[in-house]
């Protein structure tokens, strides 16, 4: 065996194994991100605010009155 042989296949190798490390970094990010509380409750207030503004301009506009 010719060292060009040697140095492609230690080269292979390592990316593979460079592959699987950057992988399970990935994972771990992952995990780490999935494993964090979104607190969503002030957000599901506003969504409240607002449904109450749209019904409030929807009474508003079907009274032939307020025209």
């Amino acid at each position: 065996m010719d060292i060009k042989t040697i140095a492609t296949g230690i080269g292979i190798v390592i990316t593979i194994a460079g592959l699987f490390v950057y992988q399970g970094q990935l994972i771990e990010r992952v995990e780490v991100l999935e494993s964090k509380v979104v607190d969503t409750k002030p957000i599901e207030k506003d969504i409240i605010a607002i449904k109450k503004d749209i019904e409030q301009l929807q009474k508003k506009s079907s009274n032939p009155l307020a025209q």
